[in-house]
């Protein structure tokens, strides 16, 4: 009995141990297998020291910009204002409106960021070309820099003084009304008509204080010429506010016509389902 059961152990045993040299096999190629990945990685990228002599211790890194630039406003012979504004501003919130000024210069030939400059210069470059009409791209796709196409576009399109632009926007702003329209789309597009102004007017007062009553006087004018183009079914509002001893600016004398027009579409409903609901 005792011969039978040192049979057994014995037989475990060399189990248990041909099973530890098997492990010990697999792991040893493993190691091996790891080292040399990582000596053939080292040969194909090898380590290239910091050095103050070293070309490739300051490397050029351009940033890939995959995401679609939006181009959803095309200039044409009336729209540069808007066209230059929303240009700028998505230009600008990709790091890259330096090439639309001088903030970013054309370094010289033998600069290690030649190349670079090369490269993003062409990226901005298609965004303003891609954003024309087909005739405006044919007459800017020669010139050589970004920058040199945003200065021959300003050139065009804006003369500086801006004086026959203003007559027409307030004279706009004076011939805009509701028209049997939504409140909010004729709000939005006086407001439009007003930014346009701002946007192309300087302030002539010296002082602080000039400025302020500037603005006040500004500001009620806005007040009158939204209130005027009203339809007449806001007359009592209109009227109301117009009675306020503490003068209001254009988006509280909104906010107040708003709330009107919302009482309105509520009574109008609730008188709806009156007159429909079987009593």
């Amino acid at each position: 009995m005792s011969a039978e059961i040192n049979m057994v152990l014995e037989q475990t045993w060399k189990q248990f141990f041909f099973s530890v040299l098997l492990c010990i096999s697999l792991w040893t190629l493993y190691s091996m297998n790891f080292l040399l990945q990582t000596v053939t990685d080292h040969e194909r990228n090898p380590i290239v020291p910091v050095t103050p002599n070293n070309p490739l211790s300051n490397p050029i890194i351009i940033q890939q910009d995959t995401s679609g630039f939006p181009v959803s406003v095309i200039l044409n012979e009336t729209n540069y204002t808007l066209w230059s504004q929303l240009m700028e501003m998505r230009i600008g919130a990709r790091n890259k409106v330096g090439y639309l000024t001088r903030a970013t210069s054309k370094p010289i030939l033998n600069d290690p960021n030649y190349d670079t400059w090369i490269t993003e210069n062409h990226k901005v470059k298609s965004w303003l070309i891609e954003s024309m009409s087909p005739h405006l791209t044919q007459r800017f796709i020669r010139l050589v820099t970004a920058r040199e196409i945003w200065e021959a576009v300003l050139r065009t399109f804006y003369d500086g003084s801006d004086e026959t632009w203003l007559f027409e926007l307030n004279q706009k702003s004076f011939s805009t009304t509701q028209n049997g329209r939504s409140l909010s789309i004729y709000y939005n597009e006086l407001l439009a008509i007003f930014q346009e102004i701002d946007h192309r007017n300087t302030p002539q007062a010296e002082s602080v204080e000039g400025i302020v009553q500037l603005h006040t006087a500004m500001m009620r004018l806005r007040v009158h010429i939204f209130l005027s183009g009203l339809d007449p079914e806001y007359d009592q509002i209109r009227g109301e506010i117009l009675r306020k001893e503490l003068k209001l600016d254009l988006e509280a004398a909104y906010a107040c016509v708003r709330r009107e027009s919302q009482q309105r579409q509520v009574m109008g409903v609730s008188r709806l389902v009156s007159e429909i609901q079987p009593w």
